[in-house]
């Protein structure tokens, strides 16, 4: 498939319709910048990117694989149709890296770094036609790059990457419809419609948009056209893996999805404050602000881009406001609202003349730039040291060391039947990844069910299981589980710097029988 024609050159753009940058301060200097860019705004762009992408290449290596990476790697090694937490996209991607490659972490991170230098070069594109200015447009590009939670997303392939991407390359789409009505693009709307559903379940919020923008334009013949019939149906061809693959498993998917969205507590302000405040904090506070400023600015705007974008962000944002309610929906969630009003937000201040507003733009770029940057040092070198059981890495460190350990203790009587054993699927994750190279099996021994279920072709029971406790994740073995014997093996910290990052204790449950108050 063409993708839709992004114009990114200034030279498309006539000179009247380019906005000036009030950045204030040092005014000379910003202007011979503001020249070269508008002259060559191309080659800032692709440098900005090259920047950011061979920053990112060189540090994936040096920290290991958080839960849900180790997770969705593990979809490309128990390849299938579909998965009970999300469709198969992000599995398949990972699958043609890891049948023809490998895997390590340089490996599982790479298909990120690229998808976020195509995202960055579509915002540049949707940014050129909002604001008609190269500079802008790159500030824009930059501010994306300096989000602390975007820039997780750079480096770790999950489905909102591939999400987003679809996403952006949706939007021009969606405008050409409305504008020729060609043919052509209803196929693009079709295909990038059931490639978003192969890759998140959300996928379905980015129909409303396309139906209130129509609305708006007074297009509504275009929504019963034979040529909209044609994309619906495109859309869910594309997506019959999915349909096929849950109606074989009595839509195990749909009632997970429902499970999450309805929430676990009862309803409480308290939760949809953590939510915000998460959100506050995971794209830096101050691109926080910009964000909102830009989506309550964009409801009075009149260009048809900054529009559809609030369309966007507005069904992004009604869609999680119910569900947040309940339990703190994960900050990345509402990634798509960021990516979209982040660069929005930038906009409307370019155009501000306000001193106190062209300062905040500048701290706010400033400030995130510089913490991202420092994050990136810090997670490549690993400078500080943390307190005892509070290191921020304790999620991505030492599963590598926890795997071998456990390898060498399973080599000890090799006659028995044996496996390692976690008591939570975070766990599972990252101990099935990281026992790949022993061909390990491991169980995830818990009273939830999930793809585990799946994956876990044979019953634990009879086993000699090796239990992996962690610091964080601690069960007491003897009460939990029927086991002939219960034996400590061993017990390792994880440290860094001298402090300790995790302590695991293995313990043995010979010839298991399951869990105790199991149901039969």
């Amino acid at each position: 498939m063409k993708s839709p024609e992004i114009q990114t050159t200034s030279r498309l753009i006539p000179a009247k319709a380019r906005l000036p940058v009030h950045l204030g301060g040092g005014r000379g200097k910003i202007q011979v910048v503001y020249s070269w860019i508008e002259r060559k705004p191309e080659r800032f762009l692709f440098l900005s990117i090259f920047f950011f992408s061979l920053i990112r290449l060189a540090v994936v290596p040096s920290f290991g694989l958080g839960v849900d990476e180790a997770h969705y790697v593990l979809y490309a090694r128990h390849l299938d149709l579909s998965y009970v937490d999300h469709p198969p996209l992000v599995g398949w991607i990972h699958a043609l890296i890891y049948y023809s490659l490998g895997t390590n972490e340089f490996l599982a991170r790479l298909p990120a770094i690229v998808l976020f230098a195509l995202l960055s070069y579509l915002s540049y594109g949707f940014m050129l036609r909002v604001s008609h200015s190269p500079p802008i447009s790159l500030l824009g590009v930059l501010a994306l790059n300096s989000s602390f939670l975007l820039n997780a997303l750079s480096v770790m392939l999950l489905p909102d990457s591939l999400f987003l991407v679809l996403a952006l390359l949706l939007m021009p789409v969606i405008i050409k419809i409305v504008e020729s009505g060609e043919r052509k693009y209803f196929i693009y709307l079709g295909v990038l419609l059931g490639l978003a559903g192969l890759a998140k379940y959300t996928a379905a919020l980015l129909i409303p948009p396309l139906l209130i923008y129509s609305l708006s334009k007074k297009r509504t013949d275009l929504l019963f056209s034979k040529y909209m019939l044609m994309a619906a149906g495109m859309a869910i061809l594309c997506v019959t893996p999915v349909i096929y693959w849950n109606l074989q498993n009595q839509w195990v998917s749909f009632g997970y999805q429902g499970s999450r969205m309805a929430g676990s507590s009862a309803m409480s302000f308290q939760n949809f404050s953590l939510s915000l405040l998460a959100q506050f904090g995971s794209y830096s506070p101050f691109l926080f602000l910009i964000a909102f400023y830009g989506f309550f600015k964009a409801f009075r705007s009149a260009n048809d881009w900054i529009r559809l974008a609030f369309y966007f962000g507005g069904t992004i944002l009604t869609f999680f406001c119910y569900p947040a309610l309940y339990d703190p929906v994960l900050p990345h969630w509402n990634s798509l609202f960021y990516l979209l009003f982040i660069p929005i937000g930038i906009y409307f201040l370019c155009q501000e003349v306000s001193r106190k507003k062209r300062f905040f733009l500048k701290f706010s770029l400033g400030f995130s730039l510089v913490v991202t940057l420092l994050l990136y040092v810090e997670l490549s070198a690993k400078f500080f040291t943390f307190p005892d059981f509070q290191s921020p890495f304790q999620d991505i460190y030492g599963w590598a060391e926890i795997s071998k350990e456990a390898n060498t203790l399973l080599k000890e009587n090799p006659q028995s039947l044996k496996a390692l054993a976690v008591t939570n699927w975070t766990m599972g994750s990252r101990m099935m990844y990281y026992s790949l190279p022993y061909q390990n099996e491991v169980f995830v021994i818990d009273r939830r069910f999930d793809q585990f279920d799946f994956w876990q072709k044979n019953s634990p029971h009879g086993y000699d299981l090796l239990f992996v406790n962690t610091h964080f994740t601690h069960e007491d073995i003897s009460q939990k589980f029927k086991c002939g014997e219960v034996r400590a093996a061993k017990k390792i910290d994880i440290l860094l710097n001298g402090g300790k990052v995790n302590q695991i204790e293995y313990v043995w449950c010979k010839n298991y029988q399951g869990m105790k108050n199991e149901k039969p």
